[in-house]
């Protein structure tokens, strides 16, 4: 592949998406150190040019956190959290001083209206007003500085790929190329057909056609995927956005029309200066797939510790009732992105009674199941080992229950868009299992319902949707007994 011409935009081979930094938690955190900055200029001139005593305190804490909010909100309103501005802080130094400016104007105001501009001292103002901006502007270089050091060694960036060999790929190579968006690198294209079977398309070599487009996402190397077709293909545009919707990346459509049959999303970021739109988004991205880390980790290492003694009793009692066998039962499933992952839980089956080559879904009175285990499997004990599972990052708390490799299989040649599923990590509980689909599932409408359950879920997360379901799961397992 050619390389594009020189320039700050450009970034180092990428890493697997693991070991890559989202570009999306850059403006959040940008934002986080300007508040943090800002309350530390005023901490610190407040020490040099104030004498505080308990009447004075109060106030002088509200002129910094109203100074500080104020400016993160005319910061956002102003763009100065667009990757364009970050990149760019000598042309965007202006708009900081404006803004901060601005702040210290409306503070002033408030403290004249209330009568109280005595109590604050003018030289702390002015300190304060000036190192702000000061040290706001110098964080502003020191920051780009270092993404550019972190994008070119791999560790922030995105990669795009484009799927097309025809006028309209090239078309959009070509854009791409005049304007360079930020930590964003075209690492291949890819092309069925293309006209005069060239092997490469605007300086990009073509690697191969969209069967070997869906094995190098499953790779995760790939973030974005654009595909450049022509706009009466419609129907092969469809399709592919079918088969890519199951995949963990960002599907786009360089075009401005493609019919009413797709989902349209204006593109923000660093690629909103390019003709295309987004049809299929990655759930639980950036700050979100962060913060879904540290509920995962922090509230499965506490329930470890708190129900330790109930494992041990557990794992003592299974022994006792079936001796021969272990206490763990692992079994290979899928979790994200298709990849294959061994499952936590207690046994509580007789030994060998699992292994057969397609598993059975265990059924009410099954005769496979000891009698310690109709009892943890009716009240759900026998999932708490898929604890370790979240600690080794294969699980999360909530989401997709994990099927049986058999069981995908199946389901995935009979239920359309089954593998959507799979775009986040599998979990403990879920929607569908808080919504009474739980246990087995006696006909394929029920097993529809529980993947309709599963991709709601997976579009529609939030912090709070995962506490109501973890609540809820409670209840289910107290006083609904589907699971046997």
């Amino acid at each position: 592949m050619s390389e594009m011409q020189v320039s700050d935009r450009d970034i180092a081979p990428l890493r697997p998406r693991e070991h890559r930094y989202p570009i999306s938690i850059v403006p959040g955190a940008l934002a986080a150190i300007d508040l943090l900055l800002i309350l530390f200029v005023a901490l610190q001139t407040c020490n040099y040019f104030v004498i505080l005593n308990d009447d004075l305190r109060g106030q002088y804490i509200f002129a910094a956190a109203f100074v500080g909010f104020v400016t993160l909100l005319l910061f956002q309103r102003a763009g100065l959290y667009d990757l364009d501005a970050i990149m760019r802080p000598l042309r965007f130094s202006d708009a900081i001083i404006a803004g901060i400016a601005t702040s210290f104007l409306f503070l002033l105001t408030i403290v004249f209206s209330l009568n109280v501009a005595g109590a604050y001292n003018l030289d702390w103002l002015m300190a304060f007003a000036v190192l702000s901006a000061a040290t706001i502007i110098g964080a502003r270089f020191l920051i780009c500085a270092v993404l550019l050091r972190l994008a070119r060694s791999g560790r922030i960036g995105r990669s795009l790929v484009v799927l097309g060999g025809g006028e309209q790929a090239r078309r959009f190579l070509t854009r791409i190329n005049d304007v360079k968006p930020y930590f964003t690198s075209v690492i291949a294209v890819y092309a069925d057909e293309t006209e005069g079977h060239v092997d490469e398309l605007a300086g990009y070599r073509i690697v191969g056609g969209s069967d070997r487009l869906l094995s190098d996402v499953r790779a995760g190397l790939i973030d974005d995927i654009v595909i450049a077709l022509p706009w009466n293909e419609d129907l092969k545009l469809v399709a592919i956005v079918e088969q890519l919707k199951e995949m963990p990346v960002n599907v786009h459509i360089s075009s401005d029309l493609v019919g009413f049959r797709l989902r349209f999303r204006p593109v923000l970021g660093s690629l909103s200066n390019l003709s295309m739109f987004e049809v299929e988004r990655k759930p639980i991205a950036g700050w979100s797939s962060l913060l879904k880390s540290v509920e995962d980790y922090v509230f499965a290492g506490a329930a470890l510790l708190a129900l330790s003694p109930l494992l041990l009793l557990v794992a003592i009692a299974i022994k006792i009732d079936d001796p021969d066998g272990p206490v763990f039962f692992m079994q290979k499933r899928l979790g994200f992105n298709n990849q294959v992952f061994e499952i936590y839980k207690f046994r509580s089956m007789y030994q060998n009674a699992g292994e057969e080559e397609t598993v059975r879904q265990a059924t009410k009175g099954d005769p496979r199941v000891t009698r310690v285990g109709r009892f943890i499997r009716a009240t759900s004990i026998d999932e708490l080992p898929q604890l370790l599972n979240v600690l080794n990052g294969s699980m999360s708390l909530v989401g997709p229950r994990p099927h049986a490799l058999s069981h995908n299989e199946e389901y995935g040649r009979q239920i359309r868009g089954y593998f959507t599923r799979h775009k986040v990590k599998p979990g403990i509980t879920g929607w569908a299992q808080v919504n009474g689909l739980r246990g087995e599932t006696e006909a394929l409408e029920l097993m529809e319902a529980r993947i309709r359950h599963d991709i709601y879920y997976a579009e529609n997360w939030s912090l709070l949707f995962d506490l109501r379901i973890l609540a809820t799961t409670v209840f289910v397992i107290l006083f609904q007994k589907s699971a046997y």
